[in-house]
């Protein structure tokens, strides 16, 4: 376990050393999120007190605020101690990856060994910790909310297990206090009852002869906090659902399958990534004909899913289900109008559902090629340096987005000439 520990910290640090010597992204929300941030020049009891009752930007993250303000006492304005503290939490998150996953695995497999156990938590960590769509969510200074509030969710869903496992109720208020501090950080983490739902699958505690009126009971208080959460932001005219958004329901559906298998194409070939992804036309235009057949792919993943739930499949149907959770916000479903058709930073929290999914499979295919002989063994025995190519590619791919980021006229540029390439690519035309 510790070696599989300094495993994780050492990768992290070698895929985003580059990050601690960025600057402010001052054209990119650093400016009024951190440096104009009134929190830091008055950082009063009354101000502090305010920042829990109130939203900064239409943003609700007083816990963020108070962690800009700790690392402003030490440091002032320094990038580097800003950008330290988010190589620093999503080091933190990668450690909390592998206890989670070893814990579920566990459960699932309880005669697994224990080598052969680290090594799956700690592949699927190490995913999680040096994925090149990990590079904005801790390489941009504001964008410290998602490696914050996962952390006190992945925090929650350790507890929770305990919870399950222990029946000891001072864990399920653990996991409740989890919840809140992680709604104190970003508004993404409403979805949290979801993922405590799916790990209650995984105990079997919705099948029938299992069902115990408990099990809905203690979620009422998550799904209560949920829509106060949703309730008290749409007082404040933030988060509100709008019927009439620039794009209509039957665009969004199409933006929703497109984004869907977007992001599971950009996991497993993370190319031309960027900070910006517009839209492939503007309102009232007419969508472009090859959007339609993400609408296909995407059916055919939700039949995928219903095979592995009939199949009894519990590792791999959890794994998608948790990349799917986890995204269902920012899908485009749910009429929430949103600058960007993607962005990378959404999938900080899902990757692991794909890493989950990713591990089983290659493992499936593993033990399938062993059992055989002449040149499938051959095989088999390339598969470790296999895999160590292709994490050694996400690690420098990430340590050379981490670069892109070191300025606002960098990433400007980078923005720029990635536009260009898709207006070229939706033209028919070379990139030159």
């Amino acid at each position: 376990m510790i070696i599989f520990i300094l495993v994780l910290c050492t990768a992290v640090f070698l895929a985003f050393y580059p990050a601690l010597t960025n600057d402010f992204q001052q054209s990119w929300d650093d400016q009024w999120m951190l440096l104009e941030n009134p929190i830091l020049f008055y950082p009063t009891w009354e101000e502090i007190g305010r920042s829990f009752l109130s939203f900064y930007h239409n943003q609700y993250s007083p816990i963020n605020q108070l962690y800009y303000l700790g690392i402003y006492a030490l440091a002032g304005f320094d990038p580097t101690a800003f950008h330290l503290g988010s190589v620093l939490i999503h080091t933190i998150n990668a450690v909390l990856v592998y206890l989670l996953v070893s814990r579920i695995v566990k459960l699932l497999k309880p005669a697994i060994r224990p080598g052969t156990l680290s090594t799956v938590a700690g592949l699927i960590a190490l995913v999680f910790a040096i994925h090149p769509l990990q590079v904005e969510s801790v390489a941009w200074i504001s964008a410290s909310k998602v490696v914050l509030y996962t952390t006190f969710t992945l925090a929650g869903l350790l507890s929770y297990i305990s919870y399950k496992n222990q029946k000891k109720y001072i864990y399920l208020v653990i996991t409740f206090l989890c919840y809140i501090a992680s709604l104190m950080v970003k508004e993404q983490a409403v979805i949290f009852p979801l993922n405590l739902v799916l790990l209650d699958l995984l105990y079997h505690a919705y099948r029938k002869g299992h069902l115990r009126t408990a099990v809905w009971l203690e979620k009422i208080p998550f799904f209560l906090m949920a829509f106060g959460y949703w309730y008290w932001s749409a007082q404040n005219s933030v988060g509100v659902l709008e019927i009439n958004t620039m794009y209509p329901w039957y665009d969004r559906i199409i933006f929703g399958g497109y984004s869907l298998i977007v992001y599971i194409f950009r996991f497993f070939v993370p190319v031309n990534l960027s900070h910006f992804y517009a839209y492939p036309m503007l309102s009232g235009e007419a969508m472009p004909l090859y959007y339609y057949g993400y609408i296909v792919l995407a059916l055919l993943f939700v039949g995928y899913l219903f095979d592995l739930y009939r199949s009894k499949k519990w590792i791999p149907l959890f794994s998608l289900l948790f990349f799917v959770v986890n995204i269902l916000l920012v899908l485009h479903i749910m009429p929430v109008p949103r600058g960007n058709i993607t962005a990378d930073r959404y999938m900080y929290l899902s990757i692991i559902g794909l890493s989950g999914w990713t591990v089983w499979q290659g493992g499936q295919l593993y033990l399938q090629f062993r059992n055989r002989k002449s040149w499938a063994l051959s095989f088999t025995r390339m598969i470790p340096i296999l895999i160590l190519v292709y994490l050694g590619s996400f690690m420098l791919h990430s340590n050379t987005i981490s670069r892109k980021w070191k300025d606002s006229e960098t990433l400007k540029l980078d923005v720029k000439n990635h536009l260009y390439y898709m207006t070229a690519e939706n033209r028919g035309e070379d990139e030159d």
